[in-house]
């Protein structure tokens, strides 16, 4: 994924589905520093139930479009 894909995401796209967690929540807890995939799936809950949105790796099927480990990359470089 670019930088210019990630930007076409809204701030309300559900990043988690089993927790409802949006794009913008987790980019608001990353800025308030949970900058590691640690700290942001316990700050969240995102990726702690089936875990498909954590990285591409764990998304084999490619059932999500974006994912914590993506988000962490491009908001680092923001």
């Amino acid at each position: 994924m670019t930088l210019e894909e990630f930007k076409k995401f809204d701030l309300e796209y559900t990043v988690c589905e089993c927790f409802d967690i949006t794009l913008g929540e987790l980019l608001e807890a990353i800025k308030n520093g949970n900058d590691t995939l640690e700290s942001l799936m316990d700050e969240t809950d995102a990726g702690t139930a089936c875990g498909l949105c954590r990285s591409v790796e764990e998304d084999e099927d490619g059932d999500r479009e974006l994912h914590l480990d993506e988000i962490l990359k491009f908001a680092k470089e923001n």
